[in-house]
C-alpha cells in the first residue's frame, strides 16, 4: 500500500494532502510542528486557510515524526526559509531510499541553493524532485483545473504522475530540475514587482510589460546555471509566472501591493502569517547576478525597495531610465 506524507501544514501542504486522498490513497500523512497546531486540524478536519474543505478519512495529520516510518513518498511543503533546518531535524525519523519532491518556490538567501539541494544535504542521497506550475492551493482543493510539471530522475517523476494526475490536475514530466526549480524561485521575486505596480495603479501596459521582461531575467539566469530555454516557455516559467502575477491568491503579488501602500515587508508577513518567498528570494537573485555575471533588473529593483529602503517611485524611474536596447529573450 502506498503511503505519500507531505511535510508542511500550511495551505499548499494540505492542499496537496487533500488531493492525493481524492485520487484515491487509502493513506496520507500530513506533518506539521507542534506551532501549527496540526493535532487540532486532525481533530476539526478542517484547515484555518482552507475554508469549506473537510480533509478526507484517509488524512493523518500529526506532529509526531512517527508519521514518516512507512513513507514511500515525501513531498517537502516547507518555506526555503526554513527547510535546512527542518530536514536536520526530521532526517533521523525518515526511512532510506524513499524520494523527496519539493513543493517550495525559492533559493536560500546565504548559500544560494535550491530546495532540493538543501535536502539532499540535509537528508542524504537518495531521489530528489520538484512539483512546480500553476497551482493556487485554494483552486486545487476547490476542484479547478490546473497543470503542474515534475522534475527529477524518471522513475520519481512516474510515482508523482501516478499518484497526483487526475481529472483536475495534468501533471508533466521534465528532467530539466534545475529550471523547474528555478522557474518556481523567480516568478515570485517577478510577482512582487507586479503586485507592487499594480498597487500603484500603472495600468495593464505597464504590468504586461514587466512580467515580460521579468521571464526574460528568469530565461538569462536559466541559460548561465544550465537550464533550457524551453522550460520557461512552460508551466512552471510562463504558467506559474501568470498566475502568481495576476491571482488574487498570490502571496508575492499581496507583499507588492502592500509594499505599494507603505507596508514594510516583514510586517506585512508578520500581520497576515503568510510566508512570501519572494522577499528572500529576491536577494539570493542579486548574489546569483553577481556569480553568473547576469543583469536582473527588475529583480534588483525588487531587493532595493524590500531590503534596502528605496522608495518603490524611485525604483521604477531607475527601471524605466535603462537605456533603449534591443530586445533580448
Amino acid at each position: 500500500m502506498s503511503h505519500s506524507v507531505v511535510i508542511g501544514c500550511g495551505t499548499w501542504g494540505a492542499a496537496m494532502a487533500v488531493l492525493l486522498a481524492r485520487h484515491g490513497a487509502e493513506h496520507v500523512g500530513l506533518w506539521g510542528r507542534s506551532a501549527d497546531d496540526p493535532c487540532a486540524i486532525d481533530r476539526s478536519r478542517h484547515h484555518p486557510h482552507l475554508p469549506g474543505i473537510t480533509l478526507p478519512p484517509a488524512i493523518h495529520v500529526s506532529d509526531d515524526p512517527a508519521l514518516l516510518a512507512d513513507a514511500d513518498l515525501l513531498l517537502w511543503a516547507i518555506p526555503t526559509p526554513f527547510s535546512a533546518a527542518m530536514a536536520s531535524e526530521l532526517a533521523p525519523h525518515l526511512p532510506p531510499a524513499i524520494p523527496v519532491v519539493s513543493l517550495a518556490k525559492g533559493i536560500e538567501q546565504d548559500s544560494l541553493r535550491t530546495v532540493t539541494a538543501i535536502l539532499a544535504d540535509g537528508l542524504g542521497p537518495r531521489p530528489y524532485g520538484c512539483l512546480s506550475g500553476p497551482t493556487h492551493a485554494e483552486e486545487v482543493v476547490g476542484g479547478l483545473p490546473t497543470g503542474a510539471v515534475v522534475a527529477g530522475p524518471e522513475a520519481l517523476r512516474t510515482m508523482v504522475i501516478e499518484r497526483l494526475h487526475g481529472p483536475t490536475l495534468r501533471v508533466y514530466a521534465s528532467d530539466d530540475l534545475v529550471g523547474v526549480e528555478l522557474c518556481g524561485a523567480m516568478k515570485n521575486v517577478i510577482a512582487v514587482a507586479a503586485g507592487i505596480c499594480i498597487g500603484l495603479s500603472l495600468g495593464d501596459n505597464a504590468v504586461a510589460t514587466l512580467i515580460t521582461r521579468g521571464l526574460a531575467e528568469m530565461r538569462r539566469l536559466g541559460r548561465a546555471m544550465g537550464a533550457r530555454d524551453t522550460t520557461f516557455a512552460g508551466l512552471a516559467g510562463i504558467g506559474d509566472l501568470m498566475t502568481t502575477c495576476y491571482s488574487g491568491f498570490g502571496r508575492n503579488r499581496a507583499l507588492g501591493l502592500a509594499v505599494a501602500q507603505g507596508i514594510s515587508a516583514t510586517d506585512h508577513m508578520a500581520t497576515t502569517g503568510q510566508v512570501a518567498e519572494g522577499a528572500w528570494t529576491c536577494r539570493a537573485a542579486m548574489s546569483l547576478s553577481e556569480r553568473y555575471g547576469i543583469d536582473l533588473p527588475i529583480a534588483t529593483q525588487v531587493a532595493s525597495v524590500l531590503w534596502h529602503d528605496i522608495p518603490v517611485d524611485v525604483a521604477m524611474r531607475l527601471l524605466l531610465a535603462r537605456t533603449a536596447k534591443e530586445e533580448d529573450l
